[in-house]
């Protein structure tokens, strides 16, 4: 209703001259509030895996599609495995090779160790002979040769069979490295799950010589989900770990659904100049409603209060344009004292303990000066006023004014405000509850 009156000389900070206005008014009363910051994010699976091929080959077999639910270690698809097989083949043909090498080896080091041991008994005889003169000096040297030929042979006999067993080793690992590549032919589930993607068909070619081919997405799991969100930069700072989020996607848009924030990532993103940040929200799915690369439009709820003393957001921007030539007196650092409800004593403390103004002049006599007012004030100010002050210089506490209807005039009051919504903001002190507060004012004759 849209009431006429005479504003007769309002009570409390605003002053004017008599006129005619209207007004509309509506009762104060208790209710819910919540700020909260609107984003756009996008769901996706919590545990979902990304199955490539690590080779390259035709893809001969595909044995799942969309939806299907595996087991770990299931066989997805097969690449060609002929070329992989025969590679296999080879490197046991090598390696079989070399154990028969091994094997021929060993014979000759056995011959070349007989050999030896065989020059050194004749050396032994023939030096017996010598001392008998039975033969020359001469035919003495030339069995000692022969001793040292038969001992370098035996011993390049056993270098050679280190050589073999060396190629072996290779060999094996050549077989075991050939063998994996022939396992990887084999496309097989890591997790049980569904399959959310398929990007291949029998008959394709797939190359990795440069990325891994992707093949498959597997989900674990879509009883639980998480949102991605970008967050821009000025609202970032009031999202925090653990806040509720509530959220709808297009496919449901009568129906909410709901989050928490788990993680806030600190790495930016930007986009034409538009900076923001990464939030990830996770969202319980119980119903397998919500499915993985949905928009979710959400709101994360910021602060909230139940059951709080309220007004409209119009109350709060009538009273300011009512008097606010009284109002804008008290802005700044100064308007934050008056609104601290000074004593008399306490303003006289004040005006005697500061410096007088230009008194001195530059920037490190305006630090000097900040820096006596913080003294002076931790002085005077009582424990109440100076958690007061601490939460208006932080933002948590907001001091405003309402205009209520009293004794049929208008009297505007000096209210502690909290948290605001779209359409309300909660009143904190004083308890206003039942009475009468403008939320309209105009001229009566508009």
């Amino acid at each position: 209703m849209i009431i006429s009156i005479a504003l007769v000389g309002t009570r409390g900070s605003a002053t004017g001259s008599a006129t005619n206005a209207a007004y509309k008014a509506e009762q104060i009363g208790h209710g819910n509030i919540e700020n909260r910051v609107s984003a756009t994010g996008t769901l996706a699976a919590v545990d979902d895996v990304v199955v490539g091929a690590q080779l390259s080959g035709q893809v001969t077999e595909v044995h799942v599609d969309f939806n299907d639910s595996v087991k770990a270690g299931q066989l997805l698809a097969l690449i060609d495995p002929r070329t992989f097989a025969a590679q296999v083949a080879q490197a046991q043909a090598q390696l079989d090779k070399t154990v028969a090498d091994i094997e021929l080896q060993q014979i000759v080091i056995k011959q070349a160790k007989v050999n030896f041991e065989q020059s050194k008994r004749n050396l032994a005889r023939v030096e017996g002979l010598v001392a008998a003169n039975h033969i020359s000096e001469d035919e003495l040297d030339s069995y000692q040769t022969e001793v040292d030929v038969s001992d370098l042979a035996w011993q390049q006999a056993n270098a050679q069979l280190s050589i073999l067993r060396a190629t072996k080793a290779s060999n094996q690992a050549s077989l075991e490295q050939a063998k994996i590549q022939l396992e990887r032919t084999e496309i097989r589930s890591p997790i049980d799950g569904f399959v959310i993607d398929r990007t291949i068909e029998a008959g394709q070619t797939v190359a990795s010589s440069y990325n891994t081919p992707e093949l498959f997405t597997l989900a674990k799991d879509l009883s639980e989900m998480e949102i991605e969100a970008y967050i821009d930069e000025s609202d970032i700072g009031q999202v925090a770990l653990n806040q509720r989020v509530t959220f709808t996607v297009d496919a449901f848009p009568e129906r909410s659904f709901r989050g928490e924030v788990r993680q806030i990532r600190k790495a930016p993103q930007s986009d034409s100049g538009v900076v923001s940040y990464t939030v990830v929200i996770n969202a319980v799915n119980r119903t397998g409603l919500l499915l993985p690369g949905m928009t979710a439009n959400l709101e994360i709820a910021i602060d909230s209060l139940r059951d709080v003393q309220r007004v409209p957001n119009a109350a709060l921007r009538a009273a300011d344009r009512f008097g606010q030539q009284s109002q804008s007196k008290s802005r700044g650092p100064m308007g934050q004292l008056q609104q601290l409800g000074l004593s008399q004593q306490q303003r006289q403390a004040l005006r005697e303990k500061l410096p007088k103004p230009g008194s001195s002049f530059g920037r490190s006599a305006a630090e000097q000066q900040r820096q006596r007012m913080e003294q002076v004030l931790a002085e005077i100010l009582t424990p109440e006023q100076l958690e007061m002050r601490a939460q208006l210089r932080s933002g948590k506490l907001r001091l405003g004014h309402l205009l209520l209807v009293r004794g049929g005039e208008l009297e505007k009051v000096q209210v502690q405000l909290g948290i605001s919504d779209e359409s309300h903001t909660a009143v904190l002190k004083p308890d206003l509850t039942g009475e009468q507060v403008v939320t309209q004012i105009r001229a009566a004759n508009q």
